[in-house]
């Protein structure tokens, strides 16, 4: 049986490059990348959707609740047909920057205990990293100030630990500030064998 890994974090904390690289280090890894995921069901339904930067960029003007539910049910049945053969990193994020402030839009704690992730990791970075990192590649973010970075990190964490206390999944929390990802991957991959 393989392990189910929900990953999370704020914005440029390495989620998605970290998903990738684990993928290209562990055969038969599957990666369900949410973001991904939820442009195209509101790409099939909005012509304002482009890609997954245009709708980093929209955000709640063009994601609605309803979207996120569509795709947790998506999700849910993604983990139910594999988890039994294969390894899984559910790259999520509950929290988005708004222009207004911030916006959570979390999974149940019921459909999250469906989920029964064997772990919950959470990446992070300092605000001088993140920002440099949105500053480098916005990749449709917006750009945020130090206390928005910290802010942004403190309520994707407490998002997590929430899930974790749902559903009895540990929690472990990785800072990627450092530039050696090896050994970053390295550790990562441990804990999925």
């Amino acid at each position: 049986m393989g392990k189910v890994i929900y990953l999370t974090g704020a914005p440029a904390s390495g989620k998605s490059s970290t998903a990738r690289l684990l993928a290209d280090a562990i055969p038969g890894l599957l990666v369900w990348e949410y973001g991904a995921r939820l442009t195209d069901h509101v790409r099939s339904r909005s012509a304002k959707v482009s890609s997954q930067d245009n709708l980093r960029e929209h955000s709640s003007a063009v994601v609605t609740p309803e979207d996120v539910a569509q795709v947790d049910l998506a999700l849910l049945d993604f983990v139910a047909a594999n988890r039994a053969s294969k390894n899984i990193i559910i790259d999520s994020r509950p929290v988005t920057k708004e222009r207004y402030g911030f916006r959570i839009t979390p999974f149940s704690l019921e459909q999250f205990n469906q989920l029964d992730p064997d772990e919950i990791w959470l990446l992070y970075a300092s605000p001088e990293v993140t920002i440099a990192r949105i500053e480098k590649d916005a990749a449709g973010r917006p750009m945020i100030s130090e206390e928005e970075a910290r802010m942004h990190t403190a309520l994707q964490s407490s998002v997590a630990a929430t899930y974790g206390m749902s559903a009895g999944a540990a929690i472990y929390l990785f800072d990627t500030s450092a530039p050696d990802r090896a050994s970053l991957i390295s550790l990562l991959g441990r804990r999925l064998t």
